[in-house]
């Protein structure tokens, strides 16, 4: 052998495995590179000016700002600090902002920090999954879509728990992917736990995922079918058990001891999950089917009392304010030919709410397609369906499934069903609630894109065939979603058909060059997101938002001013007279609902009686409990007026006869600005200690 061969080919190995781990060195900075631009963007998108505008929806944060006066009143969120009645919606994401605001004040910040940190943490988090799925380019294709989508944007710059709740539901699919990959059972249990959390969040918004993460772990997991379902049951077993924990500890406790069950009809938590939060989400007939229980005098509490003043209510100490908030309930972003509309709270059920069709469409099959909702999460909704028909030809048939088989059973899985109830549901919900379409749409493009790059690979004309057909159609759409804003839309849509077109061009002619069909790729793929940054930027910018029922977009209307004032002109002249004429260990005054109550109760941290709790609907306190109250000197104003009469007629009669209608000092020049909760109607303050 002479000095200086290499028989074995040693050098040359070891030349291409240094290139081939420099190459993978690459990509890996490359892709940690790419993660952490998208990550910032994100942050921008939910952090620039967060709550600078507002302190968010009134009702919730009311809520937070009474459930940080006491124990008692954090655990059951009572919507008033005398914890007459709760919120109607479960605890565990007010607690989160309750914490928040406890070190940073209850201010539009502090109650939003919750929900746009979920909503950063989602993006890497989706990113790995999809990563794993259909490698690094898809998880940062499906971690820029979930970024940019704009009603993720809307809803997680607001104080509603929404994208608190995706969060979770994401870490629920981790943990159920983790269970499928090595069929370890303990991550099985894990993501039942955090779907349990998730309805101790909105109740049951969160079992929506259920169909598509059973079916994963049904299909997937290595065992034999029957273990499978005997996993499933045991996991099953402990997601009740987590959802219904708090459930349970509410309704065994004595009503006299705890706040009435917001919204429910006779004073129970399991009324609630079944009435408001249930049948009246899908149409359904809740008085048919639940029965509209006129509660009892067992079933109703006794007379609110100071929750800071009983045995059972420790308090905590206040914050500091954080400054007053700045802003109620704006009226409804008007749309392409849709009126503004009055104030509307959470349910939709104010004293003047919007139409259902108003705010999420005609139920029907285009119903995501068209507006109102069109520009909310649909903007690649096209190319996620056109591609999962796609992704399965590509896979082909085997069996077991391999992972991108798995991947996309969770992630149409995900979709479909939630696609079918947004667009045909006749029930109570809010655009908002399409934030629970992010991830399965952001996951479902990216593995389109990667089909359509396997295609191209393959068979170079067809796939750039399939490339234009399917990309060009949800361009289409997107040009005809962005005719509602004109001020915008003539740029925009040059701006997506001339990088689509650029992109499709240069894909042509990539013949055996790789690095121009990947750039082609990426052009035809940015194209596709200008639509949506630009929308979701715009949500971003907007300094008049929707706080109330939060939905994306530009502010469009003309009528509110850059910092409203967090009180009406009413609502002042009131309550400086309330706080000259009461003491701070007695109910400031009793309105008939919610919309009424949450000024007062954030001007002040004192206790607002709600006679009819969030929509003036629910049966607080009755007459006898209402004069026992006045009678002992709890109580000694009430807000009246036409619609408490008509609401509440005993209520208002009772107080008719046995309180004396003050005249206030300047409020004949703004008692008619007093609209929300009063029909129209100005309201009148009655002093019920004297006739």
């Amino acid at each position: 052998m002479m000095a200086g061969t290499d028989p074995l080919g040693l050098a040359e190995r070891t030349s291409i495995e240094q290139r081939r781990l420099f190459g993978l060195s690459r990509q890996r900075l490359v892709g940690i590179a790419g993660l952490g631009l998208i990550i910032l963007l994100g942050i921008f998108l939910r952090f620039y000016n967060l709550g600078a505008y507002s302190i968010g929806n009134s009702y919730y944060a009311a809520t937070v700002q009474s459930m940080l006066t006491s124990w008692h009143n954090f655990f059951f969120a009572s919507f008033e600090p005398g914890g007459s009645v709760s919120v109607d919606k479960p605890p565990l994401g007010l607690w989160f902002q309750a914490i928040s605001a406890y070190f940073l004040g209850v201010n539009g910040f502090a109650l939003a920090l919750p929900q746009a940190l979920a909503g950063v943490l989602s993006i890497p988090l989706l990113c790995a999954m999809v990563k794993r799925q259909f490698g690094q380019w898809a998880g940062l294709i499906a971690a820029l879509v979930l970024a940019v989508t704009p009603v993720t944007v809307a809803t997680e710059r607001n104080n509603t728990m929404d994208g608190t709740l995706m969060f979770v539901l994401l870490l629920a699919a981790w943990a159920f992917c983790k269970a499928v990959q090595g069929g370890r059972f303990r991550y099985l249990l894990l993501g039942a736990f955090l779907i349990g959390l998730g309805f101790n969040i909105k109740m049951l918004q969160a079992f929506m995922v259920l169909p598509a993460l059973y079916a994963l772990y049904f299909i997937g997991a290595p065992h034999r079918w029957w273990k499978r379902l005997a996993h499933l049951t045991a996991a099953t077993a402990l997601l009740l058990v987590v959802s219904f924990a708090w459930v349970a500890a509410v309704d065994l406790t004595p009503a006299e001891n705890r706040p009435y069950v917001g919204s429910s009809a006779n004073n129970t938590m399991l009324e609630l999950i079944i009435g408001h939060n249930g049948l009246s989400r899908l149409g359904l007939n809740r008085a048919a089917l639940v029965g509209a229980v006129t509660p009892t005098k067992n079933s109703l509490p006794s007379p609110p009392a100071m929750s800071g003043q009983t045995g059972a209510a420790r308090p905590l100490p206040l914050p500091p304010s954080g400054g007053q908030p700045d802003q109620l309930q704006p009226g409804l972003r008007p749309r392409a030919g849709i009126p503004p509309q009055p104030p509307a709270g959470p349910g939709g059920q104010g004293g003047n709410p919007p139409l259902p069709s108003q705010e999420v469409g005609q139920a029907g099959l285009l119903r995501l397609f068209t507006e109102p909702l069109a520009e909310e999460a649909s903007w690649l909704l096209p190319l996620a369906l056109l591609g999962i028909p796609l992704v399965a030809v590509m896979l082909g048939w085997k069996w077991p499934l391999s992972e991108k088989h798995l991947s996309l059973v969770l992630w149409a899985g995900w979709l479909l069903p939630m696609l079918a109830y947004f667009s045909f549901t006749t029930g109570l919900w809010h655009a908002y609630y399409l934030i629970m379409l992010g991830p399965a749409i952001a996951a479902l493009v990216a593995a389109a894109i990667w089909a359509l790059w396997q295609v191209v690979q393959r068979h170079r004309w067809m796939g750039w065939a399939l490339v234009a057909s399917l990309t060009g159609l949800t361009a289409a759409f997107q040009t005809v979603t962005l005719r509602q804003y004109p001020s915008y839309a003539t740029l925009v849509t040059l701006a997506v058909g001339g990088v689509w077109l650029v992109g499709l061009g240069l894909l042509a002619g990539s013949w055996r060059r790789t690095w121009l069909a990947n750039a082609a790729i990426v052009l035809v793929c940015a194209s596709l997101l200008i639509a949506p940054l630009t929308l979701a930027g715009l949500t971003a910018l907007n300094v008049h938002p929707n706080v109330a029922l939060p939905n994306a977009g530009a502010d469009i209307g003309q009528n509110s001013p850059n910092m409203p004032s967090p009180l009406s002109a009413f609502e002042k002249v009131t309550l400086d007279y309330l706080l000259a004429n009461t003491t701070p260990g007695s109910y400031l005054v009793a309105t008939l609902s919610s919309h009424e109550a949450a000024p007062y109760i954030l001007a002040t941290q004192r206790p607002v009686l709600t006679f009819g709790g969030f929509n003036g609907g629910d049966n607080v306190i009755s007459v006898d409990q209402l004069a026992q109250m006045v009678a002992s000197g709890e109580l000694r104003f009430v807000l009246g007026g036409q619609q408490l009469t008509q609401r509440k007629p005993q209520i208002g009669d009772w107080v008719s006869n046995n309180c004396a209608a003050i005249a206030l000092p300047g409020a004949k020049q703004v008692s008619a600005q007093r609209a929300v909760g009063s029909g129209g109607q100005a309201a009148i303050l009655y002093d019920c200690s004297h006739r």
